[in-house]
């Protein structure tokens, strides 16, 4: 067997010249992955080695995606071995035939160009005839293209960029470097747009250093504690770790702009109304996305061009798109999260809230709400019931599942609290939270005495009173 796998080897993935240890690939590639593809797929690699190496790259990185590859073949071939049985002759008939196959039926073209400019050429036409590139590629191409003698500087620039954007996809930090500066594009454009516009030698080489720069803010923007935000404030951070939670990737041109733009103290504002501005529209008001793009698109582009200089006035163009107050007291009283996360956040805010109406003047750092690590989520009607709910249930048989994850049915305890009765009736429950510190879970044993349909309406309109507090327009 061990002469049939070196045959495998040669003619597929690599061979050895007389004299040399270190087989030469059948295939070379890019420069960027050629030694991990030499390490991990022509010489002999372990599979615990590769899992290693995975660990820690990035989600979309190049070295990810050739480390996957090897795994899924390595898997794939396992897996049809396994299926002809214990039998390691009829085992390695199988891989043969296999084998047989790839060599006889697949077909792998090279194209033999003279020059590089040719290269290129054929590789936009490509995308031409139909094939799906990314702009990310197709931009490496243009940028190599029309480097006209500083290839090296490009792919250094390049490969600092892909490191910097870490996990986060390349087209989207393209399209929001492109917003942040232009205005709105659309991704199908992105890429005719960027050749347009950056189309000679000088202009090629500054986008190139201008991509590395932005790449790292951009990998960075939802990373509260990074090198990026050390220099903000801690309300700044703690209004980035808020937007990254409630998954505001429409704001990202906006705060590429601003953080070029706008000082530190106008920067923490503009976070705290893009909070709002994504909670109260997108989260609760479930706005269409193309809107706010728009909107977003517009302000970017405004910031970017001194017609928009301060938070203030960002918000201005911004809370056009925003639900009335009616609108949202209405949205919020309907409002359901399924992400104990968000959950968590929403309510930890309105007990803020509740503890600032109830103590003006005093220091919310002084509120038993502000660690957020020692609070605990609860369904007030729990996923499910036990016995003592069984009246609830006769009455109303549909309530678990049309309120379960209402905003209403849910509330805050401290850890130890949320220990046991997980299940247990709305009498022992009450119990527990008339001791709460929490205020609004305090709430719930004064103002109820039984857990309903109607009970959850009511103190969902009572949250919603305070949501106009804690996020107003």
């Amino acid at each position: 067997m061990d002469n049939e796998a070196a045959k495998i080897q040669n003619d597929f993935i690599g061979i050895s010249e007389i004299g040399e240890d270190e087989d030469e690939p059948r295939v070379i590639l890019n420069i960027n992955n050629r030694e991990l593809f030499q390490e991990i797929v022509v010489n002999p690699c372990a599979d615990k080695i590769l899992e290693a190496k995975l660990l820690g790259e990035g989600r979309h990185s190049s070295t990810r995606k050739l480390i996957e590859a090897a795994l899924f073949c390595r898997k794939s071939i396992n897996d049809l071995a396994e299926k002809q049985g214990s039998e390691q002759k009829t085992q390695a008939g199988i891989l043969f035939q296999l084998a047989k196959y790839l060599r006889d039926k697949v077909q792998v073209n090279c194209l033999d160009v003279s020059t590089p400019e040719n290269a290129y050429t054929i590789f936009e036409s490509l995308n031409d005839r139909g094939i799906d590139l990314s702009v990310l590629d197709l931009l490496k191409n243009h940028l190599l293209r029309g480097a006209g003698g500083n290839e090296a500087v490009i792919l250094s620039n390049w490969t600092k960029m892909v490191a910097a954007l870490g996990d986060r996809k390349g087209d989207d930090f393209l399209k929001a470097f492109w917003t942040s500066r232009f205005g709105r594009i659309q991704r199908g454009r992105l890429f005719k747009e960027l050749k347009k516009r950056y189309d000679t030698k000088s202009s090629i080489l500054a986008l190139s250093k201008e991509l590395t720069r932005v790449a790292e803010v951009f990998g960075n923007l939802e990373i509260s504690d990074s090198d990026l935000w050390k220099q903000y404030s801690h309300a700044t951070q703690e209004q980035v770790k808020t937007l990254s939670l409630l998954g505001a990737k429409q704001t990202h041109p906006i705060l590429l702009a601003a953080i070029e733009k706008f000082k530190p103290d106008e920067v923490e504002k503009l976070l705290k109304s893009l909070v709002v501005l994504i909670l109260r529209y997108q989260l609760i008001g479930r706005g269409r996305t193309g809107k706010l793009e728009i909107q977003s698109s517009l302000v970017s582009e405004g910031i970017s061009t001194d017609k928009h200089k301060s938070a203030k006035s960002v918000w201005e163009r911004l809370s056009i798109i925003l639900p009335g107050e009616d609108e949202f007291e209405d949205d919020f009283s309907r409002y359901v999260e399924t992400k104990p996360a968000l959950a968590r956040w929403i309510l930890r805010e309105l007990e803020i809230q509740k503890w600032m109406n109830e103590n003006p003047g005093k220091s919310v750092q002084t509120a038993p709400i502000t660690d957020a690590n020692l609070v605990n989520l609860e369904h007030i009607l729990p996923k499910n019931p036990n016995q003592e709910w069984r009246h609830v249930l006769t009455d109303d048989s549909d309530i678990v599942s049309d309120c379960l994850n209402r905003i209403g049915n849910l509330c805050l305890l401290d850890k130890p609290s949320n220990k046991g009765e997980a299940s247990g009736g709305f009498v022992k429950k009450s119990a527990k939270y008339a001791k709460s510190e929490f205020i609004l879970t305090k709430k719930i044993a004064c103002d109820f005495k039984e857990w309903t349909r109607d009970a959850i309406d009511t103190r969902q309109q009572q949250l919603s009173k305070l949501a106009l507090k804690r996020w107003p327009a």
